[in-house]
């Protein structure tokens, strides 16, 4: 066996109607689907990639958030994008500015409805 890809990254949510203008609005991902399965719903939007999705699944009150990002979502104009998002009053953790030996990075933590952090990050690369 070889991995391939990445095929879906799951979030649970404690309500569906309340996350997805988060994820549609403030994040502008794409939403593929709602669907109705046997035990609750769940959300699937698509990246422009075509292969990979993030599923949102609807868990109710017993949802524990993410408290630190176990992905990041690769954004560009990031500062610009920072500002936007504070000025609209979405909580976010401080700008992060480092670099390794193949590029430099910008990034941030922005939090959904129910506190799961999400990490959004620009790289530029090393010459």
């Amino acid at each position: 066996m070889k991995v391939q890809d990445l095929g879906t990254v799951f979030i649970r949510v404690s309500n569906l109607d309340r996350a997805l203008p988060f994820y549609s609005d403030v994040l502008g991902l794409q939403l593929r689907n709602v669907e109705q399965w046997d035990d609750g719903r769940g959300a699937n939007y698509i990246f422009p990639n075509q292969s990979t999705l993030l599923t949102l699944i609807e868990v109710g009150e017993s949802c524990e958030p993410l408290k630190h990002p176990i992905f990041n979502l690769y954004c560009n104009s990031i500062l610009e994008a920072y500002e936007e998002l504070n000025n609209k009053g979405i909580v976010l953790g401080p700008i992060n500015k480092w670099a390794s030996d193949w590029n430099d990075h910008i990034d941030f933590d922005i939090y959904d409805p129910d506190g799961n952090a999400i990490n959004l990050i620009e790289w530029t690369h090393r010459k």
